[in-house]
């Protein structure tokens, strides 16, 4: 008897060995500040500010259990420095399929620009390595591409602050009608908006019920009350007039500097895919988080008007393999 405990006290650390190899790494918390997603194909991609030479990419079917780095450029990034302009600070990157072409606008070195694939993982180059606006500095640039097939840029200027601007888009992506530029929103103080620094950034639109939704972010991402309100107009080229009941996402379910987000509309619903302050306290890394939105009815001034609402859901991603 007492040889058959000894031999079982013997193989129990190789029998748990092996179970914890059978069942395999546990999936870790998705981290990119400034999320984007493109569903293309049955399949979600998500690109984000993250790495310090290009834009990183990961897949999905859920949009719950993420694969590992997925990209087909240099150290399996979707964008790597070598094939673009610039050297540094590649930030906040959407992508948009054109064709059967894969854009995406992104921001280096404090210039928006742009870079193009025949797939969502890349790699993206640039045939012309240049800003779209090499005279002047810009981030966090969003596409809309209205009814009428006219494409709109939205985008952040450094005048006087963080300040979002609209332009018109040449049909290919490819240029900024900066003659058409328009300035729209710029930080309020003395309201939410200004609780630390002159930020407005982050913006993103969709168009609901005929109405133009113009999303977006403000104060420091580095604040805890960096937080997301919304702003509805006629045209997509404004004015814009804010919703009284903002910010719309701040402090969300416990999370805190929950912001710069995309809209991201399935055939589920609507969501809100966002990053936050990791734990709630260490910054950088930024968490990514998803919570689904929708319009909500209600009377304005004896009208019909709909409203955003972030749902108190939230939805973690896990990175596997």
């Amino acid at each position: 008897m007492k040889r058959v405990a000894f031999l079982f006290l013997l193989l129990l650390p190789i029998a748990l060995q092996a179970q914890t190899v059978g069942r395999g790494p546990e999936p870790q918390q998705l981290m990119l500040a400034d999320p984007y997603v493109l569903e293309d194909d049955g399949w979600y991609y998500i690109y984000g500010t993250h790495a310090e030479d290009g834009i990183v990419v990961y897949r999905s079917r859920d949009m719950r259990e993420w694969s590992d780095l997925y990209g087909k450029a240099k150290n399996h990034l979707a964008l790597h420095k070598d094939d673009v302009w610039g050297e540094k600070w590649f930030w906040a990157p959407e992508v948009y399929k054109v064709g059967d072409r894969y854009l995406m606008t992104y921001s280096a070195e404090e210039h928006i620009c742009y870079a193009e694939s025949d797939s969502p993982c890349g790699p993206f180059v640039q045939r012309d390595k240049r800003p779209y606006l090499p005279d002047e500095k810009g981030i966090d640039s969003s596409f809309f591409i209205d009814d009428d097939g006219t494409p709109y840029i939205f985008w952040v200027r450094f005048t006087h602050g963080n300040v979002i601007w609209v332009a018109e888009m040449s049909r290919d992506l490819h240029e900024v009608k900066l003659e058409t530029a328009r300035r729209l929103i710029d930080v309020e103080e003395s309201t939410w908006e200004h609780r630390m620094g002159r930020v407005a950034e982050g913006p993103a639109v969709i168009k609901y019920r005929g109405k133009y939704y113009l999303t977006f972010s403000c104060n420091d991402y580095q604040s805890k009350d960096y937080a997301v309100g919304f702003a509805v107009a006629d045209n997509p080229m404004g004015p814009y007039v804010r919703y009284a009941g903002n910010p719309i996402l701040h402090r969300h379910q416990g999370y805190v500097g929950t912001g710069h987000h995309t809209l991201l509309p399935t055939r589920r619903g609507l969501y809100m895919v966002y990053h936050a302050h990791y734990n709630g306290e260490k910054i950088h890394p930024r968490q990514t988080l998803i919570s689904p939105v929708k319009f909500v009815r209600e009377r304005n001034d004896g009208k019909r008007a709909y409203r955003l609402e972030v749902d108190d859901k939230v939805i973690i991603p896990k990175v596997g393999e």
